[in-house]
């Protein structure tokens, strides 16, 4: 298995022989000048990482069958943001999709694009752990109004899943999709289950959502707050639920319901050793 990372270099150390990790600038590049074992060697290619990087690697890797690239559900909610720097972040994801699936097109490579919604259980996301970071920090969570906005929580491990299933299946899967977990429940109650893993008592602040706009005006020059803006708190009263069912029939997907553990907040212990720093 050959892992791509921004972070990797010529001395990145691999956990065992079942993994090789590459910066995608020297990924298939042979210093003698010849064709690299490596592009030989990849006929599967899982991107989770930007769109780009999926489309260079498919340029460099002839012998290509399937792609799995995991995109984003935020091309549906934020494409008529009224915040400038998103609406500009999701014409260039969209741009570059196109980029891959022309590409894919005239390779004739079978493309699945998975569009997640809020990503949980690997502690790396800017969403949900973000909120269990907060609660464990403070011992109470702002919230915008009655943060009635619905959500569909999906598990890192149930979309793990699904991009095997998707690569392993009998026919080859053109699909762009949105990829959504197994509850349907409002902003709030998606707080509630959080305090509920973490054992914490229930301490909702409900805010009027201009205060909590300007709140998080202030509080995002905070190096654990970088990324949080008026919008999110403005889309925590506005639903963002998506259909997935041709994804389901065809792939049998059957994501877990939002019922989280601790543990869901933090890096799995078997992924930790993949990290090239910690």
């Amino acid at each position: 298995m050959i892992a791509l990372s921004r972070q990797a270099n010529d001395d990145s150390a691999a956990p065992d022989e079942r993994l090789l990790w590459k910066h995608p600038g020297s990924f298939g590049i042979d210093t003698s000048g010849g064709e690299s074992s490596l592009q030989g060697q990849v006929t599967m290619l899982i991107s989770c990482g930007p769109v780009e990087v999926a489309t260079n690697a498919i340029a460099l890797c002839p012998r290509l069958e399937r792609v799995v690239a995991f995109s984003t559900s935020s091309v549906f909610s934020k494409a008529s943001s009224p915040d400038g720097s998103e609406n500009r972040q999701i014409a260039d994801i969209l741009a570059r999709e196109t980029q891959l699936q022309a590409l894919c097109l005239e390779s004739g490579l079978a493309l699945a694009i998975f569009r997640p919604t809020l990503i949980y259980g690997c502690g790396l996301d800017r969403n949900i752990s973000l909120l269990a970071a907060w609660i464990r920090r403070m011992g109470w969570l702002p919230l915008a109004g009655k943060a009635s906005g619905l959500r569909q929580p999906v598990h890192a491990d149930d979309l793990a899943g699904l991009a095997v299933n998707a690569l392993m299946a009998d026919k080859p899967v053109n699909l762009d999709s949105p990829a959504c977990g197994g509850s349907t429940l409002s902003y709030r109650q998606m707080a509630e289950l959080i305090f509920d893993a973490l054992d914490k008592p229930r301490r909702i602040v409900n805010l009027p959502p201009r205060l909590m706009a300007a709140l998080v005006s202030m509080v995002r020059l905070l190096p654990h707050l970088r990324g949080v803006n008026r919008q999110m708190v403005r889309r925590q009263n506005i639903d963002l639920v998506f259909d997935d069912s041709a994804l389901k029939k065809l792939l049998e997907y059957q994501p877990r319901p939002f019922r989280p553990s601790a543990g869901d907040f933090e890096i799995p212990s078997e992924s930790e050793k993949y990290r090239l720093f910690r």
